[in-house]
């Protein structure tokens, strides 16, 4: 007696994969998070200027974009004039991301770039770490995703 598959081994393959997929975005959303903290942590750490108002410090904030949908953000100290800037200003990147997945640091005040370009440390330093962490961090979340699929497909 022959026996006929009723599927293709592809579709087999695929059903394992979808949840493993989903898994992964939620990973490196997740992975994305984690570098806007450190990222606006380390901003704040290396700024030289004088914050009489403490609104520029405050207004350093980040957001994790998923096509041009804001999935998580964080960063702001305080309730306030900061907060409320940095949040506008990560949600007007937002709506011209054009990637599947952004990671946005912003200084929501609009002096940020003033200071900066007077030569005083506002988000220079944490886009220097990001230049430097960005893609080892992805690389190991991908072998660690190709090996987990390659266990399940095996």
């Amino acid at each position: 007696m022959v026996m006929t598959p009723m599927f293709h081994p592809r579709q087999a393959i695929r059903s394992k994969t979808t949840p493993m997929q989903v898994r992964f975005e939620r990973a490196l959303l997740l992975v994305l998070n984690d570098l806007g903290m450190e990222l606006v942590k380390y901003a704040r750490l290396m700024h030289n200027y004088i914050d009489r108002t403490g609104n520029l410090t405050n207004s350093m904030g980040y957001a994790v974009v998923k096509g041009r949908t804001v999935m998580m953000h964080g960063g702001e100290l305080h309730d306030g004039e900061g907060k409320e800037a940095a949040i506008k200003a990560a949600m007007r990147v937002a709506r011209k991301c054009t990637t599947n997945y952004s990671l946005i640091v912003v200084a929501g005040m609009e002096y940020a770039l003033y200071v900066e370009s007077k030569g005083y440390n506002v988000l220079l330093p944490s886009e220097m770490m990001a230049i430097k962490e960005f893609k080892p961090r992805l690389k190991a979340l991908h072998a660690k995703y190709e090996t987990k699929l390659k266990l399940l497909v095996a």
